[in-house]
């Protein structure tokens, strides 16, 4: 158990405004030698990952930047955002669900008609674009 854990805020959901902020806050995570799953917890993932991404071509896994993105998922740590490919994602989605994923950084699109069991649930900030000027997230424009 982690110290996180143990004060009861993992699982937990981070919104971030941006795909890339994502994609960098689990880098950094990793970077920084964070590591929220143990032997028995990677095994589990590693198999989810072989079988939900068996079928893509092994020379379309680096364009998909699939090393790191499993790395990170070993770890317990995973980005969810649009710009993942869908066995990337249902295979985040699968992970958070059975408690193997302990944070993941999304994009608000993750609110969307995805159910997924958050202990905790971060805004990166309280400002976000909306297509024309950086507004307050306000209650009714926050991720559910």
């Amino acid at each position: 158990m982690t110290r996180l854990d143990a004060a009861g805020l993992l699982p937990a959901i981070t919104f971030v405004f941006s795909r890339n902020g994502c994609d960098a806050a689990v880098h950094q995570c990793l970077l920084s030698g964070l590591r929220l799953t143990d032997e028995a917890e990677r095994a589990e993932i590693a198999e989810i990952i072989d079988r939900r991404t068996g079928s893509l071509p092994e020379e379309d896994l680096h364009v998909l930047g699939f090393w790191e993105w499993r790395e990170g998922l070993l770890a317990g740590l995973a980005a969810h955002h649009a710009g993942l490919v869908p066995a990337f994602k249902e295979t985040v989605e699968e992970c958070f669900v059975r408690g193997l994923v302990k944070a993941v950084f999304a994009t608000e699109t993750l609110a969307l008609g995805i159910n997924m069991p958050a202990r905790s649930v971060v805004l990166e900030r309280l400002t976000k674009w909306n297509g024309e000027a950086h507004v307050d997230v306000t209650p009714g424009s926050t991720p559910s």
